[in-house]
Formats: structure tokens, sequence, C-alpha cells
């Protein structure tokens, strides 16, 4: 049963929420009509839950009841007399707890006067009062449109100055802006329409698969960064932590990765159509350039039309660069290795050129890594990243949401969905006690290759890529129409596969990945020969094709691709060899884009014909036999191939391409480690050990690829090794073992990790924290409650915790004895975080979140930054400090330093902007003042000649 407490809040709630929020929808979507969000934001069932399971009872609880329902009554009414909010109080009221608080306290004063509350009930008033108004705020804020157009607004606020508002001189001037205004809303629908949702392979069967959202079925990905640095983010960094304060970053994935999906992720987050959306990314304007859509690189202005082609004539002139110039811009630019590489040089120039332009933009880039070298955007200052494989967890949350959309489709009958559920426990257990599987699913598309084909062969698998393929092209082309008892197509599936493996062949040969559908079907005659319904209709055959194969998908303009490159390149590996072109695939084997072509190809060819291709590439084209570089290049090649063929002919030519290899080892770079690992456990024994100095984090990558029991004995050998890229390495490798725990005890313990920071996110490493001895630097990224395993860490100096909504307990750092720094950046728990556990440490960092800074008071704390909305108008809120010697204020211009006196002890302050020398004459014992940011160097000298005992640095 209900503590009063609770019942009076759910009472409140269940009679003021809908009222409330319907009224706010009304006023912030400006009549908008979306019926299924109006139930989400009027249904207060979850989020009364969520907040009674936080409230503080025991100070109320002598509270009699006629006083409690006095008090309820009370809220009720005061809040039903602060409505209906008007249009230009509705952000602004909603935009924090006390901000509505005080909106519905400055409206109820007659109300609580006649309510005659005594003293209990007033107290009782009060916490039920600031507790509505958190959970209202808080579901109002966790709706995307709300927080989008409060981004926009906050922004647009920011931006204007009185300058800019006396430069509208006339009525032009304001239309203008409006229509700007008006039509960033019309491309915002447009964008969420076009890249909303995401397709999840074999859950919808069908022409049109189902989009499924990206808040329950989107598995975040991590990335880690590439190159020598001492930051440590191996184990795996959040993409929002990543990019949040780099503008510019290159990501590199490999086939079927995700590098898409994750572009359509971060344009989401920019509009606000996700709950995870982060405040870095809201008000953001996403411009989705997919390069394979355009015949030649675009020009800003032509930046929306892969998105929102059907408005692009309502845009009003310069809208794209105006949005650029302001720094509103985040370009999404995908698939630089879907270019040919004669174009790729001239893509960078391109893109160096628009930055060089538009600098305040952000700018995200995709390719494959085999595509560009790392430092291939460095000069223009971007950062390169990895799109790290799934980890076990990231295939276990895969294997989930894609069942749990499985379970959701329409028509699912409820046997069937218990069905799916044992499919789903079966598929997680057949995955974890088979490392070779696990490996395979690695990527999105071969993780849901696997759910689909689990599901339809009940619950069996097949063991490699190429038998995964063969099976998924039976499932799509005859099983599901069979097994839906549709009609099977005129044409069988031998002549499916054979159109669709001449259309694909053509592709490559021509270095294309769409064609005009008039092309399409052209290319579908000239496919016919030989097929025993050669008479049957091109265009029939492509819409067949098209509707239910699979396979094929129609894109804008009536253009034509196959729904991954990963099909095209398999589908036109087979045709090579039915065709017996195998001379034309040594040939062009160099080119990055042939790759997985040709190591399908040996998979496709008889055991005679893939001992011919290792042969020829061992021998070199005519395009690599003058390039050492090309010729170790197509060796690499040739070995990966090694992995697909279980029968040569002769044997000897396996032999030949392992010695060959072992002219290749170490790699010399992690493509050539990438590369190497394809060739499975014999390279194992060929690698050598952290002698090696210069190749061990190429070495750490190929053994932690091939993940067999042997290379995890091998790397434990790497541990004594202190380079930044081989710890690095160390901490990737973790993702991928099948045991966590042992590998945190057996290898990470023994690593000396310096002064450098480790990224960790997720409670499944995390929760093995305490086993990293000699780790002293941490930063724990995401959603991690309790805080026990880094309490009882050994040599834990310095904590961040970062972007944490559910953590308000900071006692269990109350056993560490090494811990003397703790940051807190965007912890915004329901209700405020008590700072008295740590109110003794040596530094205190406190970033835009949510805490109750008066828990300080009295404590030993010797150095604070801070950043709190509490202190905009002074320093009143901060407690007594006796043992303080540095502040740093880490807000803007302007700010007040009134209540600095208070501090005395403060030898060193550090400010954004120059500060009044009056402000500062009140510290008697201030040595140094830093400033950042100054307004202006002559402002910084005056200030130097006021305060002559001060040394003033920037």
């Amino acid at each position: 049963m209900a503590d009063p407490f609770s019942a009076g809040l759910l009472m409140v709630l269940e009679t003021v929420l809908e009222r409330v929020l319907l009224g706010l929808f009304d006023v912030v979507h400006k009549g908008a009509r979306n019926k299924k969000r109006r139930r989400e934001l009027t249904r207060p069932g979850p989020l009364v839950e969520r907040v009674s399971s936080e409230l503080a009872r025991g100070e109320l609880s002598a509270v009699e009841q006629h006083e409690w329902q006095a008090a309820v009554d009370a809220v009720r009414e005061s809040i039903e007399a602060s409505l209906p909010l008007r249009e230009g109080e509705a952000l602004r009221v909603m935009l924090t707890p006390e901000s509505l608080r005080a909106y519905v306290l400055s409206r109820s004063e007659k109300i609580r006067r006649a309510a005659g509350l005594s003293d209990h009930a007033t107290a009782v008033y009060d916490a039920l009062l600031l507790r509505v108004c958190v959970a209202v705020v808080e579901l109002v804020w966790s709706q995307p449109e709300y927080a989008r157009r409060l981004a926009v607004e906050m922004f647009r606020i920011g931006k204007a100055t009185a300058d800019a508002v006396a430069r509208l001189a006339d009525q032009q001037q304001l239309a203008l802006v409006a229509a700007h205004r008006d039509f960033e809303d019309r491309y915002a629908d447009q964008v969420a329409h076009s890249l909303g949702g995401l397709e999840l392979f074999g859950v919808s069967r069908g022409r049109a698969p189902r989009r499924h959202s990206f808040d329950t079925s989107y598995v975040s990905l991590a990335v880690a960064r590439v190159g020598d640095t001492d930051e440590l983010t191996g184990a795996g960094l959040p993409v929002a932590a990543a990019l949040a304060d780099t503008p510019r970053v290159l990501i590199r994935g490999g086939a079927g990765a995700g590098k898409t999906t994750f572009l359509r992720w971060l344009a989401m987050n920019a509009l606000g159509e996700t709950r995870t959306s982060d405040n870095e990314w809201l008000g953001l304007v996403p411009f989705f350039v997919p390069l394979r859509q355009y015949p030649a690189l675009p020009k800003p202005e032509e930046f929306i039309s892969s998105t929102a082609s059907m408005i692009e004539e309502e845009k009003p002139a310069g809208w794209v660069t105006a949005r650029l110039k302001e720094g509103r811009a985040l370009v999404l630019v995908d698939g630089v290795d879907e270019l040919v590489s004669e174009r790729r040089e001239e893509a960078r120039q391109w893109l160096c050129r628009l930055v060089n332009a538009y600098p305040e933009a952000r700018y995200a880039i995709t390719t494959r890594p085999s595509a560009v070298p790392e430092d291939w955007m460095e000069e223009c200052g971007f950062a390169a990243f990895d799109l790290l494989p799934l980890s076990d967890k990231g295939v276990r949350d895969f294997v989930e949401a894609w069942h749990t959309a499985a379970r959701d489709e329409p028509g699912m009958t409820r046997d069937a969905r218990v069905w799916l559920t044992e499919c789903e426990t079966r598929l997680i257990s057949t995955l974890t006690r088979r490392p070779d599987l696990r490996r395979l699913a690695s990527s999105p598309l071969l993780a849901g290759l696997l759910c689909a084909l689990h599901q339809d062969r009940n619950m069996h698998l097949p063991r490699d890529r190429r038998s995964l393929y063969e099976a998924a092209l039976d499932l799509l082309l005859v099983r599901w129409d069979e097994d839906r008892g549709l009609a099977l197509p005129s044409f069988s599936k031998e002549e499916q596969l054979v159109l669709l493996q001449r259309f694909a062949y053509s592709l490559v040969r021509n270095r294309e990945l769409m064609v005009p559908r008039s092309e399409a079907v052209h290319r579908l005659g000239n496919a016919m020969r030989g097929l025993r319904s050669h008479d049957l209709d091109p265009d029939e055959a492509m819409q067949r094709l098209l509707e239910r194969a699979g396979l094929l998908r129609e894109v804008s303009s009536e253009r034509v691709q196959f729904v991954h490159r990963t099909f095209r390149d398999y589908l036109a590996a087979k045709e090579v060899v039915d065709a017996g072109d195998l001379n034309l695939l040594v040939d062009r084997a160099h080119l990055d884009e042939w790759h997985d072509v040709v190591v399908m190809a040996v998979a496709h060819a008889r055991p005679r014909e893939r001992a011919r291709v290792l042969m020829d590439l061992l021998a070199g084209n005519d395009d690599t036999r003058k390039d050492e570089r090309g010729r170790d290049k197509l060796r690499l090649l040739a070995l990966a191939c090694l992995d697909q063929a279980d029968v040569i002919e002769p044997e000897t030519a396996r032999a030949q391409v392992t010695a060959a290899a072992a002219s290749l080892i170490p790699p010399k770079s992690f493509a050539h480690a990438d590369a190497l690992s394809e060739a499975g456990s014999f390279v194992v024994d060929l690698l050598p050990g952290p002698e090696a100095a210069e190749e061990a984090a190429y070495v750490v990558r190929t053994l932690a690829n091939i993940g067999d029991e042997g290379a995890w004995d091998r790397i434990a050998e790497f541990v004594a090794v202190d380079h930044a890229m081989v710890i690095d390495e160390l901490l990737r490798a973790w993702r991928n073992t099948p045991d966590a725990e042992k590998y945190a005890r057996s290898v990470l313990s023994k690593v000396d990790f310096g002064d450098r920071r480790v990224d960790v996110r997720g409670w499944h490493r995390i929760q093995f924290i305490m086993h990293l001895e000699k780790l002293r630097y941490v930063r724990c990224i995401g959603n991690i409650n309790p805080l026990d395993p880094l309490g009882v860490m050994p040599s834990l100096h310095r904590l961040e915790l970062w972007q944490n909504e559910v953590m308000r307990d900071l006692s269990p750092l109350t056993a560490s004895r090494s811990l003397t720094e703790l940051h807190l950046s965007r912890c915004r728990p329901l209700g405020r975080i008590d700072l008295t556990p740590v109110k003794d440490l040596g530094e205190l960092h406190l970033h835009f979140s949510r805490v109750e800074l008066a828990s300080l008071e009295g404590g030993t704390l010797r150095r604070l930054q801070i950043r709190d909305s509490a202190i905009d108008d002074g320093l009143a809120a901060l407690p007594s400090l006796p043992a303080l010697r540095e502040l740093a204020i880490d807000h803007r211009p302007p700010y007040s330093l009134a209540g600095l006196q208070r501090w005395p002890t403060i030898t060193v302050l550090e400010v954004f902007g120059v500060p009044s020398a009056d402000d500062l004459r009140v510290l008697p014992a201030l040595e140094r003042l830093v400033v950042h940011q100054p307004e202006s160097l002559a402002r910084l000298e005056e200030l130097r000649g006021q305060l002559p005992g001060v040394r003033v640095t920037t």
C-alpha cells in the first residue's frame, strides 16, 4: 500500500497532468495533431511509479490524514489556477521544475491563504508541489518536439543582440527571418519522414520493410579514437561523448557496420526525434549528404535534395548557407568509400573547402577503413574514430531488439510471440557457446541475418559467412513466399539468382552502386540469355524483384540499388566464377571496392579455381608488379581468402600463401592487422611477442580479431608494454573477450595505465573495474548505478562521471582511500545529488549537474570548478568552504561575482572574460588570476595594472 505522500502525488498527477500537458502540447506544437504523442503525454502511470519510488517519506510521516488531504486539494487547485499557459509563457515556465513552481506560486496566493493550512500541511504542500513540478517538467522534457523547439528558441535568443535587432530595419527583413523559421519546421518534418526509423533485416517480409523506432530498436554503437593518443578509448566510447567536444569527425567502419544508420540516428538526435537526444545536438539542422546519390559533389544549397526534394523549391534563397554560417548545421556526409578511388581526392578537397568556408558547422563523414588513410582529413581538423564491432553485450542487445521488433509485427499471434521469445533465449545461448558465430555477428547487418535465419531454420545456424549469405538468399527468394502461402514467381529461384548475379556484376564492373530504373530494366533484359523464362518482360521481372525478393530497392528519382552493398558484392562474386572471369577478378583485385568480391569469389570457386586465383594474387597484377606495397596488399588479400576456402587443389597453394604471409608479419598497420586476422588461427603462432615494440599494437589487434583461446593467451604477453596504442588495443580486446571478468583479472590487472584517462561505459564492464589494480584515472559515461565497484578500486585517483541520469548516491566513493578528484558532468537524476560524501576531497568539478550545493557545507575541499544555474546571479548558493584555495567559475559573461568575499582563503581564481578589479580586491590572499577568452587584450592589460600583486594569465 502506498504511503500518504505517494498517494497524494498520484491523486494530483492523475487529475492535473492531462490538462497541463494537453494545454502545453497545443502551445508548443502549434496545433499539431499527433494523437499517439498526445496519448504518451497523458499517461501518468509510469512517471508516477518512477517519482514515487524516489520520494523521501520519513520527515512527513507524522502528518494527520485530514492535513494531507487539505494539502493535496490545495496543490491541485494551485496548478489548475495557473492554466491555461499562454504561448509566450510555455517555454519559459517549463524550463526547470523551479521555474514551474515559481509560476504556480505566483498564480495561487489566494488559494493558499483560503486553504488555511497548518504548519504540517504547509510542509506537505511545499514538498508535494515541488515533486509534481519535477515530474511534469521531466515528462515534458522527454518529449522530442518540446526539447527541440526549446533548444532552437534558446539558440536564437542567445544569438540575438541589440545590433542584430537594429538591422531589421524593414518588414522585408522580418519576413525573411519568418520565412527561414517556417521553412526550417517544414524541412525538419521532411527529414524526420525520410530518415526516421531503421530497418531490421528479416523482421518485415516484403517490398517495403517496416521502419522501427530508434528508441526501441537501435543499439547504440561505440567508437574508439584512431591514432596515437593518451585518450584510451579502446573499451568503447559512446558516440555522444566522443562527438561532444569534437565538431569534425571521420567515422570508419567495415561492411555492414551500421555507418549509414549511425548518421541517420545522429540526424534524428539533432531534430530531437529520439529520447536519447543530447543537448549538444538539439537545435542543430541536419543535412544528410549520401555521396552516391550525387552525380557531382553538391553545393551547400543542394544538400537538402536527398531528404527534402519535394519542398526544395520552397526553400528561401541562401537558407542552407545561413545555417552553415551561424554554426547550426550538422553536415552528415555518407559513403566516401562508395566513390570510385579516383574521385576521393576530389571529395577530400571539396570537404576542406566546405570546412574552410563554414568553420562553425559540425561535420561527420563515414567511410570504410580501406578506402582512405587514417589521417585523410587531419589537415582540415577532423578527428578519426573507428566504429567498433558489436561487443558481447551489444550482440545481446541487438538480438533482444530484433526479437522485440518481430514480436511487435502486425498480426503476430500469442503462440508466435512465445516462440519468438524462445528463439531469442536460444540464440543468445548459442552465441555464448560458439565464438565463431559470435564473431560472425559483429556487425548489425550480419547479426540481423543470424536472427532471421535462426528463426527460419528452426534455431539452426550456418557456420560461415558464405553459408550465411546462401541461406539468406534462399530465405528471401523462396522460403518466405512458401511459408506465407503466396504464389511463387513464374521464374525459378535459380533464374532469380542468375538475374541478380548478372545485374550485380554489371554494377561492380562499372563501379556503380545504383542506376536509373530504366537502365536497370535494360540490364535485366540483357541478363535473360539462357533462362527458361527468357521471354518474361524485363520490367515485370524488375517489379517482382523489387516487391518480393527483398534484395533490391528503389530510391529517390527512380534509381535502383541493392539493399546493402554486401549483397551486391556477394552476388557479383558468384557471377565472376560462373562466367569464368577470373582474369578480370585478379586484374581488379588491387582496387579496394573489389576486395569483398575477390574473397567471396574464392569461396564460390571450385578447388582448382581457388588455387589459380590465389597463385595469381601472389604473383601480382599489372598495376602492382612494380609496386611493393601493392603486392603486399594482394598477398594479404590472398591470405584473407584462405579462411573461405576449406578445399584447395593442389594443397600446395595453401602452403605458398601461408609462406607469403610470413613475410607480412608482423603487420605494419591496423588495416594490415585486420586483413591478417581474416586468415584465421594459424597466424597466432607466427606473430611476434612484445619485443616487436613498433608493431605491438597491430599484433594485439590481430590476436583480438582472431579471438580463439590461443590468441587470448598470447595477448597476455603484452601487458607490460608502456605505450598508449598498445594499452588501447588491450582495452579494445576487452570488448571482444567471451569472459570480461577473467580478462580483467588476468590481463588488465597487470597493465600500468600511468596518468592516462580510460573511458569506460556500461555496467557489464564497470562491475569488474576494481580488477584494474593500476588504473588511476577513469571517465564513466552513461547511467551507472551503484558506484560500489569504483569505490573499491585500489589506485583510483581521479574519477569523472558523465551523463548519468540515475545515480544519486555518492556514498560508495567514501570507501576509496586514494580518490582525490571528482568530476560530475551532465549528471541530472530525478532529485538532487547529495555531495556530503565527497565534500572532503581535494578537488571537485560540477558542470550542468543537478546537485545539492548546500551539502558541501563545512567540507575541506581545496579546489572547486563549477558551472551551475544556482550561481547565475551570484555566489550566494555556495556554502562555507573554509579550506578552499582555488575557485574556477566556468560561466560565460555576463555573470556576477557577488559574495566572493566569503572565501578570503582563495589564492587562485579562474574565470571567463575579464572581471572587474573591484570584484577581486575582496580576496586578500589572491595570488593568481586565470582569464579564459578575454574580451580584449587591452582590458586584460588594464586589469594587470589595477592588480599589481596578482599574476594574471590566460
